[in-house]
């Protein structure tokens, strides 16, 4: 299940928070947006206080201090920024979440079906072969 679910937030898209936006109105809903954009496995863009926006991927957030670590698409590269939480007015969930829909649930179903496929399929080479 995303992330999203943990921080009870609005989506666009079922189960997904790509294209929604998190106001910062309050330290406890800063510190929130915050803690969902570094759940989030997509880039974001951070909008700052003097009007500057930021996009890019949260890596790290820490609460306490109040800094936001990012990495800055430059070309092929990324670059490490550092930012102050304090600044941040509003998150854009603007990046797709290339994560989204391969939960681990998913993943075993999926590996619990092919299995069983490869089982039947071994059963009936065995039972051609004269062996069950």
């Amino acid at each position: 299940m995303p992330q999203a679910d943990k921080h009870a937030l609005p989506s666009h898209k079922p189960g997904s928070i790509e294209g929604t936006t998190l106001a910062c109105s309050s330290p406890e809903a800063r510190n929130n947006a915050l803690q969902t954009a570094f759940d989030y496995r997509g880039d974001v863009t951070l909008e700052l206080a003097q009007g500057k926006k930021v996009v890019g991927f949260v890596f790290r957030y820490d609460a306490t201090p109040g800094v936001v670590h990012l990495y800055i698409p430059q070309g092929k590269d990324s670059v490490p920024q550092t930012l102050s939480a304090q600044e941040v007015t509003a998150v854009h969930f603007t990046g797709e979440d290339p994560a989204f829909g391969k939960s681990w649930d998913d993943w075993t179903t999926k590996a619990e079906k092919e299995r069983v496929k490869e089982a039947e399929r071994l059963a009936r080479e065995a039972v051609a072969r004269g062996e069950l």
